[in-house]
């Protein structure tokens, strides 16, 4: 077979039409994945010969035996260490304060974050404010953190948030009772150590809402606006670069992984098997979105965390299905891709549009299968309700930045509606 010639004509029209004609991918400089993984904590500590650890933690995986684990390997090492355990479901500014404040007593030179995302993301942000001195709302919003922060080291205990590669804390600013986020590539922790074993006693509920967290980042990570698409700010670059072709990889990767572990995952919670699947989408998902950007899905989602206090997970399986077929006159092509990667069989023998239809359908029937809500009157939302939470989720701007086709007020109540 003869290559094609390389017309080279052909690539600078090519670069000149692109608004931007580069991307950019971040991580952490180590991952250490598999059962029993937790024993790579003592070779951190070891080569780098750090002497003074801080662990951030909750008191329910202290109860549980989980933290136990991590001080059996402490022990083995020479350095001091120090647990804060009151992590909470929604860290607050304030208690990352209160982490700040530990820590300055103690002069830590790694952090230590076991738990689910939000254990992990106040322990980002804690060693950011106590390296920097500076309040936790201050970093709110993107890239107003100095510079980098003294090493973290993040034990997941879910496998849905992906905050052990992720460059963001989510957390409720005290000042204001909301939600807000810190990013920052300063954020992403120095060393990721996904333990599948330090997963199997979350519960079935926890682990279904955690999947669905997982396979959102996945496949908006594939479909948000490419990174050809966005312009490039040389000051402080972007939040999310993107869709490109690495974060393709990890997030075609991650919906596999879902696709055939979470059923087992939620009924069979020792099946080391899937939840070593699961565990590792979850790390692949989050390299994809924190990277490559999430969209739609999260700019609707957030209201709904807001108003009824339903899980992050819940609210993003409700209404994914209606972002995607939202979306597919513009990602046609994509949304048949996830349909293979979901399971629909011969799906890459049909139409594009009938393959995504038939994918989104694929993803309503797994959502079933582990058993979460797919309306939002399941988490107490009215059709009165859904003025209100469109007009929120049009304040999520940089999301809907990343959306590939454009919403409006109009086109967000429509989704909803049909969420309903």
């Amino acid at each position: 077979m003869v290559a094609e010639r390389w017309d080279e004509s052909e690539d600078l029209k090519l670069s000149d039409a692109l608004d931007r004609t580069d991307w950019s991918f971040y991580s952490g400089s180590q991952l250490t994945f598999g059962p029993g993984a937790i024993r790579a904590l003592q070779s951190v500590i070891n080569r780098r010969k750090l002497k003074r650890v801080l662990v951030v933690t909750d008191t329910v995986l202290s109860e549980a035996g989980i933290v136990a684990q991590a001080e059996n390997v402490l022990a083995k090492t020479s350095a001091d260490w120090t647990l804060f355990t009151e992590g909470e479901v929604e860290p607050s500014t304030s208690t990352v304060a209160r982490v700040a404040e530990l820590a300055n007593s103690f002069q830590p030179d790694l952090f230590v974050a076991i738990g689910g995302g939000s254990n992990m993301d106040l322990a980002k942000a804690a060693a950011a404010s106590f390296t920097h001195n500076m309040d936790a709302e201050r970093m709110l919003g993107f890239d107003q953190v100095p510079g980098p922060t003294t090493p973290l080291v993040c034990l997941p205990t879910t496998a849905g948030t992906g905050s052990e590669v992720t460059h963001s804390a989510v957390l409720k600013s005290a000042a204001t009772g909301q939600k807000g986020a810190i990013l920052s590539q300063y954020l992403r922790p120095d060393v990721a150590i996904v333990d599948p074993n330090l997963t199997i006693s979350c519960p079935p509920k926890v682990t279904a809402e955690c999947g669905f967290d997982a396979i959102t980042h996945a496949i908006e990570a594939l479909l948000v606006n490419r990174w050809s698409n966005l312009t490039e700010d040389q000051n402080h670059g972007l939040p999310y670069e993107g869709n490109h072709p690495l974060g393709d990889l990890f997030a075609e990767k991650a919906i596999s992984l879902i696709a055939s572990n979470l059923q087992r995952a939620v009924g069979a919670a020792e099946s080391i098997r899937s939840r070593s699947g699961m565990a590792l989408a979850a790390t692949l998902a989050g390299m994809a979105f924190s990277s490559c950007g999430v969209s739609l899905a999260h700019a609707l989602e957030y209201p709904l965390g807001a108003k009824y206090g339903c899980s992050h997970g819940i609210g993003n399986a409700i209404v994914l299905p209606a972002v995607m077929r939202f979306w597919i006159p513009e990602r046609e092509t994509q949304l048949a891709r996830i349909a293979t990667l979901l399971g629909v069989v011969r799906a890459d023998t049909m139409p594009p549009r009938e393959a995504a239809e038939a994918g989104i359908q694929m993803l309503e029937k797994l959502r079933a299968s582990v058993q979460l809500p797919s309306k939002l009157s399941e988490v107490g939302a009215t059709h009165a309700d859904i003025q209100g939470l469109a007009e929120n989720s049009l304040k999520a701007k940089r999301l809907l930045d990343l959306s590939p086709r454009k919403a409006n007020l109009e086109d967000i109540t429509a989704m909803l509606s049909a969420s309903m």
